[in-house]
C-alpha cells in the first residue's frame, strides 16, 4: 500500500487550484443538470427521487450544531487526506472534490495531498486533518498512539505481486527452498516494514522459507523496484506498480501473488472526536464517498479524462490510469468498501492474524487484539447509507468469488481478488431491498 511505504509527499494542492476550480465549476453544472433531471422524473412518477446516478434526494445535511462544533475546534473546513497515487481511493476521492458532494451536505472541506501513511499520521495526530486514508499498518499506529478514531470506510484486495526478471529461472516462491534452483540465497527487495514485506513474512512462514539462507532482503523503496534492478531475484510491490512494470515496462513477470499468503485492506479513518460531538460529519463523509462511486460508475469516461487532467497525475500514463480505476473502481460492486467485522474472517480476525506475524518478527512492537481492531470498524456508516438506496448489506466481500472456500487468517488462499472476480453485475441477486433507479432504469429486488 503506497501509503505505508516510506514514499515522498508530492502534493501539490496550491499549483492545482486554478485546474481544480475549472474541473469543479464544471462539474458542478453537469451535477446540478443531472440531479434536476432526476428530481423531476421522481416527481413525475411518485417513487422515491434518484439523481441519475441512483443517489436518494434531498440530501441529508449535516447540522448546525455539527457544523458550529467543528468551526470551534479549529476543523473548519474539514481536512481529508488523499493520496492521488492510491488505487481506488484516489480516483474516489478526487469525484467527492470534484462534484463538490461534502458542500452538497452543508460541509467545506480540504483535499491535501500526501503518498504516504507516515506522512498523513504525522497531520492525523495532532489533528491537523481530520480524515485520512491509509492501509492497515497506518490505522496500526493510530491505535498504537491511543488516538481516538473510527474507520467507516475500507479499501479491500488491492492486488499485490511477487516479481522476478522476464528471464529468472523461478517458477514458483517454492523454489526458493534449500537453494534448490538458484543454488544460493534469492535476493529479495521489498520496501521492509511495508505490506510485502508482512506477505514475504507470511509466505516463509507457509511454505517454511528461511531467511539468510534461502533468501536474503534487500530493503528497497517502489522508485528502484519497478526498475527490476540487476542482481535482484525477487521484488515484492503493489498496484498499480504491478500492472506498471508487467503490461506497461513489462520488465518483469509475476512469480506469485502476495494474495495467496495476505490479503491487502486499507482505511479511511476519522478522529474520535467527531464520531462523540458530530456522527452525522461522518456520515455525510461516507454518503459523499458512496455517491462518488456512483458517479464514477455512471460517467466513467467524463471523471477519468477530468482525473486524468488533474496535475497530481501529471506524467502518469493515461492508459495506466484507466486500466488502474477499471479494476478497483470501475469494475466492482460499488458495495466494494464495506468493513465486514466478520464474513469469512473478514476484517477483525484477519487483521489481528497479521498484525500477529509483524508482531513475531519484531516490526511491530506490541501484540494487537480483536478489541483493538474491533474499537476503530465502523460497518454502521455504510450499512445506513445503503438502506437508504435500498442496497442489501453484502453477506461477503465483493472481492471474493461466490463459491470461495477459503478463511481469513489460515493461508494459503483460494484465487480470489478484484482482478480474479472481473467486472461485477450490480445489481444482481440479492443485492436490493427496495426498487433503485441508476442510469434512467429502475431495478427491483
Amino acid at each position: 500500500m503506497s501509503h505505508d511505504r516510506n514514499q515522498h509527499d508530492v502534493s501539490r494542492s496550491q499549483r492545482g487550484d486554478h485546474t481544480r476550480r475549472e474541473f469543479l465549476k464544471d462539474g458542478a453544472l453537469a451535477s446540478g443538470a443531472i440531479a434536476l433531471g432526476g428530481l423531476l422524473s421522481g416527481e413525475a412518477s411518485g417513487q422515491a427521487i434518484f439523481t441519475e446516478w441512483g443517489w436518494p434526494k434531498p440530501y441529508r445535511a449535516v447540522s448546525a450544531k455539527s457544523i458550529d462544533w467543528l468551526k470551534s475546534k479549529g476543523w473548519w473546513p474539514l481536512q481529508v487526506a488523499w493520496n492521488p497515487l492510491w488505487s481506488d481511493g484516489n480516483l474516489v476521492l478526487f469525484v467527492m472534490q470534484h462534484y463538490k458532494l461534502l458542500q452538497e451536505r452543508g460541509l467545506e472541506g480540504q483535499f491535501p495531498a500526501f503518498l504516504a501513511a507516515g506522512l498523513m499520521n504525522e497531520v492525523f495526530v495532532p489533528g491537523r486533518i481530520q480524515i485520512a486514508q491509509a492501509g492497515s499498518l497506518g490505522l496500526l499506529r493510530i491505535i498504537d498512539l491511543k488516538i481516538p478514531a473510527a474507520a467507516p470506510i475500507c479499501f479491500p484486495a488491492q492486488r499485490q505481486a511477487f516479481l522476478v526478471p522476464l528471464d529468472s529461472p523461478l517458477k514458483s516462491l517454492a523454489d526458493l527452498k534449500d537453494q534448490k534452483v538458484l543454488k544460493r540465497p534469492a535476493e529479495c527487495g521489498i520496501t521492509i516494514g511495508s505490506t510485502n514485506h508482512l506477505g514475504l513474512l507470511i509466505a516463509a512462514k507457509v511454505l517454511g522459507l528461511r531467511e539468510d539462507k534461502d533468501y536474503v532482503i534487500k530493503n528497497m523503496g517502489p522508485a528502484d523496484i519497478i526498475t527490476m534492478p540487476k542482481g535482484i531475484d525477487l521484488v515484492g510491490i503493489w498496484e498499480p506498480n504491478v500492472l506498471l512494470m508487467t503490461e506497461f515496462r513489462k520488465n518483469a513477470r509475476i512469480l506469485e501473488l502476495i494474495d495467496t499468503y495476505e490479503v491487502f485492506n486499507g482505511y479511511s479513518y476519522i478522529r474520535g472526536e467527531i464520531e462523540e460531538n458530530a456522527p452525522d460529519v461522518i456520515q455525510a463523509y461516507v454518503d459523499a464517498f458512496l455517491e462518488a462511486r456512483l458517479i464514477a460508475r455512471l460517467k466513467n469516461r467524463e471523471v477519468l479524462a477530468a482525473f486524468t487532467a488533474h496535475d497530481s497525475q501529471r506524467g502518469r500514463d493515461p492508459k495506466l490510469i484507466e486500466r488502474d480505476a477499471e479494476i478497483h473502481v470501475l469494475n466492482p460492486k460499488p458495495t466494494l468498501n464495506y468493513p465486514f467485522e466478520d464474513a469469512k474472517g473478514f476484517w477483525i480476525d484477519l487483521e489481528t492474524y497479521q498484525a500477529g506475524v509483524m508482531a513475531d518478527a519484531n516490526i511491530l512492537k506490541r501484540r494487537y487484539t480483536d478489541a483493538d481492531f474491533k474499537s476503530v470498524i465502523r460497518p454502521r456508516y455504510l450499512a445506513d447509507a445503503f438502506g437508504r438506496i435500498g442496497w442489501a448489506v453484502p453477506k461477503q466481500p465483493a472481492f471474493l468469488p461466490g463459491n470461495w472456500k477459503g478463511e481469513a487468517g489460515k493461508p494459503p488462499y483460494p484465487a480470489y481478488g478484484l482482478m480474479h472476480v472481473g467486472k461485477q453485475e450490480f445489481p444482481g441477486s440479492g443485492d436490493l431491498v427496495k426498487d433503485w433507479s441508476f442510469g434512467g432504469r429502475t431495478f427491483k429486488p
